[in-house]
Parts: structure tokens; C-alpha cells; sequence
């Protein structure tokens, strides 16, 4: 496994900034993701310019993984030399804008459908398992493969898709929550460098983490009251359940298995169903339960209202400092999901109001946002769109004060998420 504690490999080594070369693959920086402007700290560098960025950000030491990239010593990729070309005229302001807004429609489009149709095979899944019919695991791989192509390719188009997906649902599904999980578990296995058996398990596994669920009465996952302390006790026994009703499928992956088993169970021995004791704990098991509590989070269940984006990232955070989840995955959640995520409601020191519509990747307190209520609460139209990292000097200098609450400003967020990925 790629992911274990402090997410170093064997093929990793601590070294001087000074010996950093173009072609290395940088694995992680001397400082802490919350003290640097960097978001990620996994990269190959194909730029001297990168150096020169990490030095004056005062990096040290960098971490390099020399299975993807190079040594020390070993020569420096020299990049290709290629004729010249001609000199061009630059675009119009107007043209990189309508080049940019159809870049955003085609991933936006291309996110929509592979969502409904992995949405669509994993129903097909549940309604087979509700009839007593095992999953088809056969059925569920291409599912997988298709959504982490779409989250490597185009991860924010896919995230503002997860987004609307939750803000337009009325009534969730076991199928709903499988496929919310799948996305986050998929996100934050690529930025913890998993391999690709690991990321299938995880996609697998995340689907199908609840099919235990199937084996209880069908109106306990849907209850909207808080669960009585017989139905608690009931509720707790789905992880068990699901293991009878993994029993029926041949050559389930192992990893799979204990993904499902242990999405539950806490790092600092608190979970359920078995009360498993650190040390004993699959670090896959341990990733895709973190993204399945962001999602329990921001969701409707069981009496309590949900969270919003910028409050469950802050109760994730807390329980990292408690020990119930490995700080390490906590710190890379809140770096792949934002301090504000995508589609959070923020109120700026203007008094403007905006959607969060992208993540700026050096700076994860200043998004890319979309400004839909003006300094007085007039509504802006059409927004306005601001780079809070890149802001422009004629305009007043923009922060965030804090996360609004849509319901109770009474903002329809999704026909703003849309516009922002080019859509209706």
C-alpha cells in the first residue's frame, strides 16, 4: 500500500533545495500544507521556474520519490528544442473568454454524463441487491474506472457535479450515498498517490459500503427522526450484515472486503461493529471512512440538519486532533476539498456574497469565486467573476469574513454552480 503513515515509500529521500533538478518528482516540502502556499506537494518538475518558486517560499528540504523521477546525480532532463514559432497576435480579452467558458462547458458536460451514467449502473446494482440478488462486481468496475478517469482528468467539474448532484436530491438512496463516497474516496486516492488495484478497491469498495443496509428494515436508513436506541443498535449491525451479503460474490478482492467491513471503525479504537484497536486498521478502510463522514456531514440523517461545506471541514479537522483519523489524510482532505469548498455560499469583507466556483492550488483561503449579491444585497447580474489570489488593483482588495447559510439567504446555489461550469 501507498498510503500508510506519513504517506513516505522506500523510494523516497530528504534533499537539499539546492539539489533539486528539473526531472525529479517532488513527494512532499519541508513545511506543513497549512504553512505554505502550496497546495499540492506532489509533482514532477518539468520548470526551472518551480525551483525558483520553492526557494523564495523558503522551502529547505524537499522530499523526491526517485520511482518517478530522478535521482541525485543522475542527469537533467534537457527539454526538446523546437523551431521557433512565428509570432501570433494575442487573443481579445473577449476570445480567451469564450474559450475558457466552452473549455468549462465541454468538462462540465462530459462530468454531467459520466455521473448519470455511473448513477444509473449503480441503481441497477441496489435494485438488484433489494431483490436478494448479489452485486455484480463485473458491473461496478467500468463504473469505477470511468468516474477516475473524469476526477484525473477534469477533479473540480467533478466536484461541482457532486455538488449539484446533493442540492437538487430530495430523497437520498443507499445508490446516492455509494456514488457521493465513490467521488470523494476517488479524489483524495489520487492525491494520495494510490495504485491503481488500490484505487479500484476503493471505488469498489466505497459503492458498496453500505449494502449492509439491504439486511435491515428498508425504512431505518431513510428515517428522518432521530434513531431510537434499539434502532441505533440496529443500525450499527450493517457493516456485520454486509459481510453475509458479500459472501455470495466470487473473487471479491480481500482489500474490498475490509474496506466495507471497517468503514466504521476509528483510528483511536472508538468505532464499530468490532472495536478495532490501532495498529489494526486498513489504511484504505481509514481514507474512504473519511470521505464518507464529510458526506454523512453536509447530508440530512436522522433528525440532524446538515452541515455546511466550511463547518464539516472544520469538524474533520477536529477529528483528526482527537485521533479518531490519521491527521495525515485529514490534512490532505482539507487540502483536496478547500477550507471553502466548491459551492460554498461566503460573505466578503465588501459585503458582496458569492458562490466558491474553484480552488486556487497556492492559496486555499482565496478561491476563485463568483459574486452574486452586491455590497447593498442587490443581486448582481450578471455575476461577477474574481480571482481572490489574482485580484485586479482598480478593484477593492477582497477577503473572505465567513460561510453563509443559502437556506436562510434564501440563494438557489445550483443555477450558480451551473453558469460557473458553463452549463444551463
Amino acid at each position: 500500500l501507498r498510503i500508510r503513515h506519513n504517506f513516505y515509500m522506500a523510494s523516497t529521500k530528504h534533499i537539499p533545495i539546492d539539489q533539486l533538478t528539473v526531472g525529479m518528482f517532488i513527494a512532499g516540502l519541508d513545511q506543513p500544507w497549512y504553512r505554505t502556499p502550496f497546495l499540492l506537494h506532489k509533482w514532477l518538475v518539468s520548470n526551472p521556474d518551480d525551483i525558483v518558486q520553492l526557494k523564495r517560499h523558503g522551502i529547505q528540504i524537499v522530499t523526491i520519490d526517485t520511482d518517478r523521477g530522478l535521482d541525485v546525480g543522475a542527469a537533467p532532463v534537457a527539454a526538446p528544442e523546437a523551431p521557433s514559432p512565428l509570432p501570433e497576435p494575442p487573443p481579445a480579452s473577449s476570445e480567451i473568454l469564450e474559450a475558457a467558458t466552452n473549455g468549462h462547458a465541454s468538462h462540465a458536460a462530459a462530468a454531467a454524463a459520466t455521473y448519470r451514467e455511473a448513477m444509473e449502473a449503480v441503481e441497477r446494482v441496489f435494485t438488484d441487491l433489494e431483490a436478494g440478488q448479489p452485486p455484480k462486481i463485473t458491473a461496478l468496475k467500468p463504473v469505477v474506472s470511468r468516474l477516475l478517469k473524469q476526477i484525473v482528468e477534469h477533479p473540480e467539474a467533478m466536484m461541482i457535479q457532486f455538488c449539484l448532484d446533493k442540492m437538487r436530491r430530495f430523497d437520498g438512496t443507499l445508490a446516492n450515498h455509494g456514488m457521493d463516497v465513490c467521488v470523494l474516496t476517488l479524489i483524495l486516492a489520487v492525491e494520495n498517490s494510490c495504485t491503481e488495484d488500490e484505487m479500484e478497491a476503493l471505488g469498489l469498495g466505497a459503492l458498496l459500503h453500505d449494502i449492509g443496509f439491504v439486511r435491515l428494515p428498508r425504512n431505518l436508513y431513510r428515517k428522518t427522526s432521530p434513531l431510537t436506541e434499539q434502532e441505533q443498535v440496529l443500525m450499527r449491525q450493517h457493516p456485520q450484515l454486509a459481510a453475509t451479503v458479500l459472501s455470495k460474490i466470487d473473487l471479491l478482492p480481500e482489500a474490498v472486503s475490509h474496506i466495507i467491513a471497517q468503514h466504521h471503525e476509528f483510528q483511536d479504537g472508538s468505532g464499530y461493529p468490532k472495536l478495532v484497536k490501532p495498529g489494526g486498521l486498513s489504511p484504505l478502510a481509514q481514507l474512504m471512512a473519511l470521505a464518507d463522514t464529510y458526506d454523512d456531514l453536509v447530508t440530512s440523517r436522522y433528525g440532524r440538519a446538515p452541515l455546511l461545506p466550511h463547518d464539516a471541514i472544520r469538524q474533520l479537522f477536529v477529528l483528526g486532533a482527537k485521533g479518531r483519523y490519521d491527521k495525515n489524510l485529514v490534512e490532505v482532505a482539507i487540502k483536496m476539498l478547500g477550507v471553502y469548498p466548491l459551492g460554498s455560499l461566503i460573505k466578503l469583507n465588501t459585503n458582496e456574497c458569492a458562490v466558491v466556483i474553484g480552488l486556487n492550488h497556492e492559496d486555499r483561503l482565496r478561491p476563485r469565486i463568483r459574486i452574486i449579491r452586491g455590497p447593498d444585497g442587490e443581486i448582481q447580474n450578471p455575476p461577477v467573476e474574481s480571482d481572490l489570489q489574482n485580484q485586479a488593483t482598480d478593484q477593492p482588495a477582497r477577503t473572505i469574513l465567513r460561510a453563509l447559510d443559502p437556506r436562510q439567504e434564501q440563494i438557489d446555489l445550483p443555477q450558480y454552480l451551473d453558469v460557473a461550469v458553463g452549463g444551463a
